[in-house]
């Protein structure tokens, strides 16, 4: 037997998986455009936590609070360690496996806002000792931002 130019031996070697007979080839791709042609067409993804929400009028929009967060620090802080109105029961609300990774603690809020309503009420009245003025000021001073989210989006 004659030896090819890789050193296999031309004959009794098996053939090349992707050489198949062009009658095989024909055959298989007809039967994959077949296959493709029955499955019912498709006009929408889904990605976890993404899911669209239709809102009528009236209805109430989840708010929830993530962390402060500053471009000076780089030290993230609770939304809660400042004393900002709280919800009677304060719950952790992650919604994926993502929020957890990325390092966000997703809590529920005491805001109330329902679609298409624009008359507004005053969550809550606090009066602040010097010890919170401060820690406000301070947090202000170092540019920290409020991180909300509302529908599953950044506000």
């Amino acid at each position: 037997p004659k030896q090819s130019r890789l050193g296999r031996r031309s004959q009794g070697a098996p053939p090349h998986p992707l050489r198949a007979p062009p009658m095989l080839r024909a055959a298989l791709l007809g039967g994959l455009a077949l296959v493709g042609l029955c499955l019912p067409p498709t006009a929408a993804f889904y990605l976890p936590g993404v899911a669209p929400k239709e809102f009528e009028d009236g209805d109430p929009v989840e708010v929830k609070v993530n962390k402060l967060s500053s471009t000076k620090t780089q030290l993230p802080y609770d939304y809660y360690s400042l004393p900002f109105c709280r919800p009677a029961e304060v719950v952790n609300a992650a919604e994926n496996l993502g929020e957890v990774m990325h390092g966000s603690v997703i809590k529920n809020s005491p805001y109330e806002i329902l679609m298409s309503q624009t008359a507004f009420k005053v969550l809550c009245r606090k009066p602040l000792d010097a010890a919170e003025a401060k820690a406000f000021a301070d947090k202000i001073r170092d540019d920290y931002r409020v991180h909300l989210i509302m529908d599953n989006l950044p506000a």
